[in-house]
């Protein structure tokens, strides 16, 4: 309940982006942990994930992206809205083409919560972090946070369609 809370308060002291996704980021390292938190946005045409946030810009800057795989961690977050935890090495390796990167960084596991607007995956919230790290427990708070981000992953969605 506290960290609902806390989500909420941030939410409506700093609607935009640019405060929100920090205080976010304090908020999900204290709660959860991680090596590495970016929020990703799906494209409109779904070919494409687009990074909107990043803690690492050094090796991953906002507005990098990359391809939408042809595999299972893509059919399942995409396709059926389902959030995925993979929690070693093997799991990275098999559905990310930039594992090396994500390794080199010493995540060996991941948790990709969807945000889903209108029936739809519209992104990421994606936590890295080290093998075995992340619990079905972690799920209920990025679950919440999801609904917080979905307006601010909207906001980015149209700015990606007018800038195309």
């Amino acid at each position: 309940m506290e960290f609902e809370k806390t989500i909420n308060g941030i939410f409506l002291e700093n609607q935009d982006d640019e405060k929100f996704f920090p205080l976010v980021s304090d908020l999900l390292k204290e709660e959860i942990g991680f090596k590495l938190l970016t929020f990703t946005v799906l494209h409109p045409n779904q070919k494409y994930i687009q990074r909107i946030f990043s803690s690492n810009e050094d090796v991953y800057p906002v507005g990098g992206v990359k391809d939408v795989p042809d595999n299972y961690w893509a059919e399942l977050t995409i396709k059926q809205k389902k959030s995925f935890i993979g929690n070693n090495r093997k799991e990275i390796e098999k559905y990310f083409f930039d594992h090396k990167t994500i390794t080199s960084l010493g995540c060996e596991s991941i948790l990709n919560q969807v945000v889903v607007f209108n029936k739809k995956t519209i992104g990421t919230i994606n936590l890295l972090n080290v093998e075995d790290h992340f619990q079905k427990s972690h799920l209920i708070k990025t679950a919440l946070l999801s609904k917080y981000v979905a307006p601010l992953f909207l906001h980015h969605i149209v700015k990606i369609n007018v800038d195309n």
